[in-house]
């Protein structure tokens, strides 16, 4: 079993980059990395070296360092969150919880929290920055296309209102860090800062940057030189923060979704900055390490598999994987045909999980995946489509659908090779769904194991983890707790799925 070692479930409070603990909350899973701006030909970046993504566990000291601090927008680093005083009352006032012994704000500073894998603490609520990170990412983003199809000045001006507010304005902006990130909340001086796990919660960042690069090569009058410069000046704060921070360490020492988002926004910044190399340098370091224990030879992803919500978290780490992978098709790099040690790739992972039973867990967390995947390997025989078909007829008129498209991933698989793009199914697809009937859906329930075959049988055997050479356990999630031995089953069992099972989902 994972171990979950006593802490807090994550909280959040005012303060430089206040995030509250999403965790595993269900988010949308739509991916678009650097997609869509291709699509608009996105303007070349210019070159500059970096330092490597760091592979071993940082030195994390006492508090989180903020790395550094030169910015043009009006904000500061970011101070200790006032700590509200503890009441003087008996542990057994805590319990049960929520508990009506306490006001909350005592609560917070008195209760030990424990950590519930997949269980969200229901105060976190009350916050509202992370769900409105992820908002804004999506409506700049959405925005931004529909200014670049129909040049509508509107979509434009609301692009730059949003950035600004959430960015620029010295009344509103987030500081260019996430010092408070999922904060465990409790007793002592420990609780009063956020943890790792927040940073995920920007991920939307790459969506921010995509939506700038489209407003840039459609010479939008809106994104002016000056918003250009303090963004610049922002993603700068950023990306140093993200390198030299003791939590940006800690994220990047970390084997499973955690690492993978980290990659992502520290990619996509260092794409915004203009520092090329240093994006190259950050996904080639990722997909000649951690990348190499994170898919089993059947696609099973054991790192997320362990979880007590697998489904979401397979799904989850793929979209961190893919967006990897279509930011570098941006740098000119080919990462789909990438292979685990075990010989599996993004596309092993996807066809692997599609095979799986959610059991209870939402199915559609894979829809955007499936599009993204066929958009960049190709759909020959209409497999991605009939899937998809299945169990959402309007997956067509959906956005992943648009910005999944083979043409703005000119690198991968399908987009070099215009036969075997998404949209050159050899089989139409009404036939290919008429076919999921019996005989169909029976093989499917067998995708998972088939994917053995195709891995092949000169495979390397099981190796514990890189993540193992520095401790005996690595973690998931603050106070969540694996170990080699737990992690095992998955590398070697995963790809035997039964195929009686009922995966009728």
């Amino acid at each position: 079993m994972v171990r979950r070692k006593r802490g807090a479930l994550h909280h959040s409070t005012s303060g430089s980059m206040a995030m509250p603990a999403r965790r595993q909350e269900t988010w949308s899973s739509d991916t678009v990395g650097w997609a869509t701006a291709a699509m608009f030909d996105a303007l070349p970046l210019p070159t500059d070296g970096d330092a490597p993504v760091p592979t071993a566990p940082p030195d994390l000291g006492n508090l989180p360092s903020t790395g550094s601090s030169s910015s043009s927008v009006k904000t500061i680093n970011g101070t200790p969150a006032p700590a509200q005083a503890p009441a003087k009352t008996q542990a057994s006032k805590c319990t049960p919880s929520p508990t009506k012994s306490l006001a909350p704000s005592a609560t917070w500073t008195t209760c030990p929290y424990v950590v519930r894998d997949g269980k969200v603490n229901p105060d976190v609520r009350t916050l509202p920055d992370s769900p409105s990170a992820v908002d804004m990412a999506q409506s700049v983003l959405y925005n931004a296309v529909a200014y670049g199809t129909q040049k509508t000045r509107t979509y434009s001006q609301n692009v730059a209102r949003f950035i600004d507010a959430f960015f620029l304005a010295s009344s509103t902006a987030m500081n260019p860090n996430i010092n408070y990130g999922q904060q465990v909340r409790g007793p002592g001086k420990d609780h009063q800062y956020g943890t790792y796990t927040g940073i995920l919660d920007l991920r939307g960042l790459v969506k921010v940057v995509n939506a700038i690069q489209i407003m840039k090569a459609t010479a939008s009058p809106d994104w002016t030189s000056s918003r250009d410069k303090a963004m610049t000046s922002w993603m700068q704060s950023y990306v140093s923060w993200l390198q030299n921070s003791a939590l940006g360490k800690e994220a990047a020492s970390k084997a499973n979704n955690h690492l993978t988002f980290y990659i992502n926004q520290l990619v996509a910044a260092k794409m915004y900055i203009g520092d090329t190399q240093g994006a190259q340098n950050a996904l080639k370091q990722y997909f000649t390490n951690q990348f190499l224990d994170q898919i089993a030879a059947s696609g099973e992803q054991p790192f997320e598999a362990v979880r007590t919500r697998p489904y979401h978290y397979r799904c989850f780490n793929l979209e961190a994987m893919i967006t990897n992978a279509k930011l570098g098709d941006q740098l000119g790099m080919n990462f789909w045909t990438a292979k685990s040690k075990y010989g599996a790739t993004i596309q092993t992972a996807l066809d692997y999980t599609m095979g799986l039973d959610p059991k209870g867990e939402d199915v559609s967390d894979i829809f955007p995946h499936v599009a993204a995947v066929a958009a960049a390997y190709g759909d020959p025989k209409g497999k991605y489509a009939a899937f998809l078909q299945q169990k959402d007829g309007s997956y067509s008129s959906q956005p992943f659908w648009f910005y999944d498209q083979s043409g703005a991933l000119p690198n991968s698989p399908a987009g070099s090779h215009a036969k075997h793009r998404r949209d050159a199914i050899q089989e139409p697809i009404a036939n290919v769904t008429k076919a999921l009937s019996a005989d169909t859906v029976g093989s499917m329930h067998q995708m998972a194991a088939q994917v053995l075959d195709d891995v092949g049988s000169g495979r390397m055997g099981f190796e514990c983890p890189k993540v193992f050479q520095w401790a005996k356990e690595t973690e998931l999630e603050v106070g969540l707790r694996v170990d080699c031995e737990e992690l095992r089953p998955f590398y070697e069992l995963a790809g035997l799925v039964d195929p009686d099972d009922d995966l009728s989902f």
